[in-house]
């Protein structure tokens, strides 16, 4: 039994370590999440734009099946304008896929973390669609889409949406 007892004290004593060593990471990790706060909070109040941030700006041109210009897509870190070549409905791949899906999915799940406390509303993504006097969409603004994960997400699906509008148009015009 004397082998036995040492090993329990032993056992005992790993175990008072391994909490003690836990608690000091868990500080560690609360240190270090309150110092990534204050980083954040310094860098959007002394935000730099330099020459070559004002400049960088992306373009795309989006065109149907059969060629021709659908859209233009300007970007840059922190926004994404799509000008539509024509003035749209808003047709179900558009609508149902484009809007409400992707860019309303992008809106709640930021919504998440402003609610959570993890994301400053001010950067929280959110869109704008501009509409003409006939009330046809002329222009979507996308703003605050902050990782280049996302930025590829709306692409392709903006491209999906095309092609889908682009099919949906060719059948129309076959009938």
């Amino acid at each position: 039994m004397g082998n036995e007892e040492l090993n329990i004290k032993e056992l005992l004593e790993l175990r008072r370590r391994i909490r003690e060593r836990v608690n000091e990471l868990r500080d560690e990790l609360s240190m270090l999440e309150s110092t990534l706060k204050v980083i954040d909070a310094l860098i959007r109040t002394r935000s730099i734009t330099t020459a070559d941030k004002v400049s960088s700006k992306e373009e795309l041109h989006l065109t149907a099946p059969d060629g021709e210009e659908v859209a233009k897509l300007t970007y840059d870190d922190n926004s994404i304008v799509i000008e539509f070549s024509k003035p749209i409905t808003d047709q179900p791949p558009l609508r149902r896929f484009f809007i409400e899906k992707v860019l309303n999915g992008l809106k709640g799940e930021d919504e998440e973390l402003v609610n959570g406390g993890e994301l400053d509303e001010s950067r929280g993504f959110n869109y704008e669609v501009e509409r003409n006097s006939e009330g046809l969409i002329t222009k979507i603004i996308i703003r605050n889409y902050r990782e280049q994960r996302r930025l590829k997400r709306i692409i392709d699906a903006l491209k999906w949406t095309v092609s889908k509008m682009g099919e949906k148009q060719g059948s129309e015009s076959s009938q």
